[in-house]
């Protein structure tokens, strides 16, 4: 049994030891597995995240369960952030796409999260250092044993230069296919490295007449001259065919070079072709881009050029007329080419004239013409082409040419061509006619046409210069008794004698004509005053008095001389002057000969009217002018209360800032405005710009603002505009009619017919009220003030300037507040100057004054703060 055991049993503790080791061999065998698969597995994730940088493609998963998302690191080197702060969050995310994105991405992703489709989408990420990035998001979603959407896994790429590649390339291929397109003048063939054609725009379509789908896949070598190929190919050493065309540009240099192709129908084009080779893969060439540029007619072009430049050579060498080619550059004018003929009609020779301008050729009087004609041309501004000129010859003698200059055809240098024809002949002819025509055949003196000629030159000059234009009228006496005694030669020679002298007596630029027989006539210009006239006059007679000899014989001859000025405003004619001169001259012989007589001296209203006349037609021209630039102002003089000094009133009255004499009064200009047109304009103007003064007033000063008096001419009331032009500015201005006073003078009584009467009456029903001016100065009676709409009565100045002296004054104006008192009207006295005048009205009992004792007139802004210091109030 001993046995037994010992031998059944065996060691326990040996059995556990080998167990153990056996377990200890297979835990380490294990761990090494382990630790081999551990390596892989990190091994594969190093790969994968290499992989995930350089693809720029992160992971991600969000456990819709729990909420937790997670983001690889590559995830947030992609979008910027640290994953130590910013642990991955869908919100967080969100937060990133750009707004233009964001809403359509956030219900893409929620979505599948529902629904469990396929997340793929793209948008725009901004960084948190500022970049925008465009992002491809992929993702799947995991449902669980329900079917429920329980995780979303997927990537996240960021394909920003892929897409900015892909829209590079997207550009270049439709910027390519446009310059295909749009180069319609050139031919573009691209071929593939055998010669084959894989490109044929429209440009060569047009230039050889092939349609693309003709060449296409066919060697570019049927479109060229197998004769120039042929050629060409021995030249080079080359074969025949493409690779003559070709060679240079495979080997990496671009080549340009004439080729002859045929067209579709047989015709032969030189065309410009540029060859360039297309890289291809593994530095190869990919093929070849031949640029071609049809310059059949540029050569024709140039080789007619040719043709016509020889021509214009021997044109211009052998011309019978004088030709120059003319610089136009830096040294505008200088002659650079000159034929024989040219040298021969102004006698210097071509080395000569080579060193010479043309204005060194013309006369002193037309260089300026030269210098502006040029300048002009050289500027490009349009210029006289064909001109007759003076220029003068190597010996000094006058040529006369007719010049004409042209651009240079087909050239681009500044040049003009030139050619000058030979007029001196003709021009001397015509001077000889022109002078026989103008001028007296037997003193060589201008004759009638000449003289009206200068008058008028002088009249127009002295408009300018604001002189008078003298005109002397001289007739000879006894010249009659000199023809009958010594005869017709004897009266020829004297006057031709006389001629001399009169010449000699004048000043430098004065004029003397011959009218015919024994008349004459000068012409002074710029003259002051009729006394230099006179001075001339009696030179010219001291010369005609001394005796003249003729063979023989000694003749003795005086002469009366009548004189005219022009008048100082142009308004004079040559007609008028002569013939008043003329008329002087009468006089001077009815007075007894050999004396002077001045037009309108013996007249003693002459000098008188004829300045009025002057006065009218210059300031009737000048009112038109003052109209039209509105040159008028007003000023405003207040009327005031005799008692209290409050202003009752305003009178606007009109000023006119004048261009040249400065600020005008009335007294300067308006009699003459109202003699005409001018008259209705002003008083629009017064009328308007007083209803504007005066609602200023009204709106400053409120109650206390006074009315207006305005001034109505004659001329405004004949209009018959007067009603409706005084509501309109009324309303245009914001003025009651109640501040509105309408001021006729006495003198324009008469004048109120009817229908004017009751536009008044009208005026005064809405609140205009009328005043009488000047009274006293008329004709009116009684009766006709009492049958018009009057408010107000003012005495004339005159009367007040003579209250104090002169009893009929006193008792004109004491009679006037009489009436006014009488018939309920305000009485107003003006030209108030003196604290007595003022102190006698207020005991006649005129309680309202205006003059120049309380203000004179004020402008508009000085008026209105006086205004606002009196506190004026409305008139009582």
């Amino acid at each position: 049994m001993g046995q037994q055991s010992a031998d059944g049993g065996g060691d326990p503790l040996a059995d556990l030891r080998g167990r153990l080791a056996e377990q200890t061999a297979l835990r380490v065998q294990a761990e090494a597995s382990v630790a081999v698969l551990t390596a892989r597995v990190r091994e594969r994730e190093r790969i994968l995240r290499a992989a995930q940088e350089l693809a720029r493609v992160g992971d991600w998963s969000w456990d819709l369960r729990t909420g937790h998302m997670y983001w690889s690191e590559q995830v947030h080197r992609l979008v910027g952030l640290d994953p130590a702060t910013s642990p991955a969050d869908f919100d967080r995310y969100m937060s990133m796409v750009v707004d233009e994105d964001r809403d359509s991405s956030r219900t893409h992703v929620l979505r599948a999260a529902e629904t469990g489709e396929d997340i793929e989408l793209e948008h725009r990420v901004l960084r948190a250092d500022g970049s925008v990035r465009e992002m491809s998001v992929r993702g799947l979603a995991e449902r669980d044993a329900a079917g429920t959407v329980v995780k979303l896994t997927g990537s996240i790429q960021d394909v920003t230069e892929i897409r900015q590649a892909a829209r590079d390339l997207r550009r270049s291929r439709d910027l390519f296919a446009g310059v295909l397109d749009a180069a319609t003048q050139q031919s573009i063939v691209a071929t593939d490295p055998r010669g084959r054609i894989t490109v044929f725009n429209r440009g060569a379509e047009r230039m050889l007449g092939w349609l693309e789908d003709d060449v296409l896949g066919t060697s570019h070598e049927r479109l060229h001259d197998p004769d120039e190929l042929a050629e060409r190919a021995g030249e080079s050493g080359l074969p025949a065919g493409h690779p003559v065309v070709l060679a240079r540009a495979a080997t990496g240099e671009a080549e340009t070079r004439r080729w002859t192709l045929r067209t579709r129908d047989g015709r032969r084009r030189c065309v410009e072709v540029s060859v360039t080779a297309m890289p291809g893969p593994g530095g190869t060439t990919g093929g070849f881009i031949l640029v071609g540029t049809d310059i059949t007619e540029r050569l024709a072009a140039e080789q007619a050029l040719r043709e016509s430049e020889s021509r214009f050579q021997d044109m211009f060498r052998y011309a019978p007329n004088g030709m120059m080619l003319i610089r136009l550059g830096s040294d505008v004018g200088r002659f650079s080419q000159v034929n024989a003929a040219l040298c021969r009609l102004t006698g210097y020779s071509e080395e000569q004239l080579l060193q010479m301008r043309v204005v060194d050729l013309t006369a002193d009087e037309e260089k300026h013409l030269h210098v502006e004609r040029f300048g002009a041309m050289a500027a490009g501004q349009p210029a006289e082409t064909t001109a007759e000129r003076h220029w003068v010859r190597a010996d000094g003698q006058d040529l006369w040419v007719q010049f004409s200059v042209t651009p240079r055809a087909g050239s681009t240098d500044s040049y003009l061509i030139g050619q000058v024809e030979d007029i001196t002949a003709r021009r001397q002819a015509e001077a000889r006619l022109t002078h026989q025509a103008l001028h007296d055949g037997l003193t060589g003196l201008p004759n009638r046409i000449l003289l009206t000629d200068r008058i008028e030159h002088a009249l127009a000059s002295a408009k300018r210069s604001g002189h008078a234009v003298g005109v002397l009228y001289l007739d000879l006496d006894g010249f009659k008794s000199i023809n009958d005694t010594a005869g017709h030669a004897a009266g020829d020679d004297v006057l031709v004698q006389v001629a001399g002298r009169l010449t000699r007596a004048l000043r430098p630029g004065d004029t003397v004509a011959r009218l015919g027989g024994d008349e004459f006539v000068v012409v002074c210009e710029t003259l002051d005053d009729v006394t230099v006239a006179q001075r001339i006059a009696q030179r010219i007679l001291d010369a005609v008095r001394r005796p003249y000899q003729h063979g023989n014989q000694v003749l003795r001859l005086s002469a009366s001389v009548g004189i005219c000025l022009s008048e100082t405003d142009g308004t004079s004619t040559a007609a008028q002057l002569l013939n008043a001169a003329d008329q002087a001259m009468y006089r001077a012989k009815d007075a007894g000969r050999d004396r002077i007589r001045v037009s309108g001296v013996d007249d003693p209203d002459h000098a008188a009217r004829s300045a009025r006349a002057a006065r009218t037609l210059r300031l009737q021209r000048e009112l038109t002018e003052a109209v039209a630039r509105d040159e008028f102002f007003f000023v405003g003089q207040p009327v005031h209360h005799v008692d209290s000094g409050r202003v009752a009133a305003v009178e606007t009255l009109i000023r006119w800032r004048h261009p040249d004499r400065g600020v005008l009064g009335p007294g300067e200009f308006l009699d003459v405005a109202e003699s005409g047109d001018h008259i209705l304009a002003m008083g629009r103007r017064a009328l308007s710009e007083s209803c504007r003064m005066a609602g200023d007033w009204v709106r400053a000063l409120g109650p206390a603002a006074p009315p207006v008096h305005v001034n109505v001419s004659g001329r405004q009331l004949e209009s018959g505009n007067l009603h409706d032009d005084v509501l309109a500015e009324l309303e245009a201005h914001g003025l009651p009619p109640a501040q509105l006073v309408l001021e006729l003078t006495e003198t324009h009584m008469p004048l109120l017919a009817d229908s004017l009467r009751k536009d008044l009456l009208r005026l005064r029903e809405h609140g205009v009220m009328v005043a009488i001016d000047d009274l006293g100065t008329g004709y009116s009676s009684l009766s006709r003030i009492t049958e018009l709409p009057v408010d107000i009565l003012k005495i004339d100045v005159s009367f007040v300037a003579g209250i104090l002296t002169d009893q009929a004054s006193a008792a004109v104006a004491r009679g006037i507040v009489a009436i006014g008192e009488g018939m309920g009207l305000s009485v107003i006295a003006e030209g108030v100057e003196t604290p007595e005048q003022a102190t006698t009205l207020r005991g006649y009992g005129c309680g309202l004054v205006q003059g120049y004792h309380y203000s004179r007139p004020l402008p508009e802004d000085a008026l209105m703060d006086y205004l606002r210091a009196h506190n004026g109030g409305a008139q009582g």
